[in-house]
């Protein structure tokens, strides 16, 4: 799937006069002008398990992300998705490290294209750059990666996660998600158990935002702050969808 983004359009676009507005100003003048924000990419896998290089310019079929795409789409600040396979892997908070490892290697190698970030004053400084950097943010996708622990939460934090998805296709210990809502052989907890209510007041504490993009119906009126990667629920019926909202 293609990554879904978030255009912050110039503020002189919005502040232009009426004449200037009804001119039909150029898709592409206006994309130029914007700061892209895309939300969620999962290419940390990439780097981890086949040693990718983002210097490497690939087919769009082989990957949606190289530093050649990223200048030819504008692209302003990604969110890479710490993402822990919970078919694959049994050490989940050991696996999302080192993914947060392989992120900053990919910083540290091209520093002239990339900065880790941790807040939007670092966003703005890597856009005003003379080379406009690329600024690199986290977040995780699927709460069995902390462990039960908020000492972990709380560590993702401090190494750059801004935003942890609550649960990936897999209910975990204290949420429910919609991945396996009708699986009568998996425990579900209406929601959020007592734990993962701490979980979310620790994020907000934080101000490490809350996405609940594959989450059950249950967590949708509740913590809500983000839908990083979801679609709308009656258009399609995918684990990534929310049952109530738009991603």
């Amino acid at each position: 799937m293609l990554p879904r983004t978030i255009l912050v359009i110039a503020s002189a676009l919005f502040a232009a006069s009426p004449s200037a507005r009804s001119t039909n100003p150029d898709p592409r003048e206006i994309h130029a002008s914007a700061l892209v924000i895309d939300t969620h990419v999962d290419t940390p896998q990439r780097f981890l398990d086949e040693s990718f290089d983002l210097a490497t310019v690939t087919p769009v079929a082989e990957g949606h992300m190289d530093l050649q795409k990223i200048r030819a789409g504008n692209l302003g600040a990604e969110f890479f998705s710490i993402w822990v396979d919970p078919t694959r892997h049994t050490r989940f908070a050991h696996r999302a490290l080192r993914l947060i490892d392989a992120v900053y290697e990919q910083a540290r190698k091209h520093p002239a294209d990339m900065i880790m970030a941790f807040s939007t004053s670092d966003i703005l400084a890597a856009r005003r750059s003379s080379k406009q950097k690329l600024a690199a943010l986290m977040g995780v996708e699927g709460g069995h990666a902390i462990e039960n622990d908020l000492g972990i939460l709380r560590d993702f934090y401090r190494l750059g996660v801004r935003y942890m998805t609550l649960t990936w296709s897999n209910t975990n210990e204290w949420a429910d998600s919609s991945g396996d809502i009708d699986d009568k052989a998996v425990v579900h907890h209406d929601g959020l158990t007592d734990f993962g209510k701490q979980v979310v007041r620790e994020m907000n504490r934080l101000g490490m935002m809350v996405d609940i993009s594959h989450g059950a119906r249950a967590l949708g009126s509740g913590p809500a702050q983000l839908f990083a990667h979801s679609l709308a629920f009656l258009g399609a019926r995918a684990d990534s969808s929310s049952s109530e909202h738009n991603g």
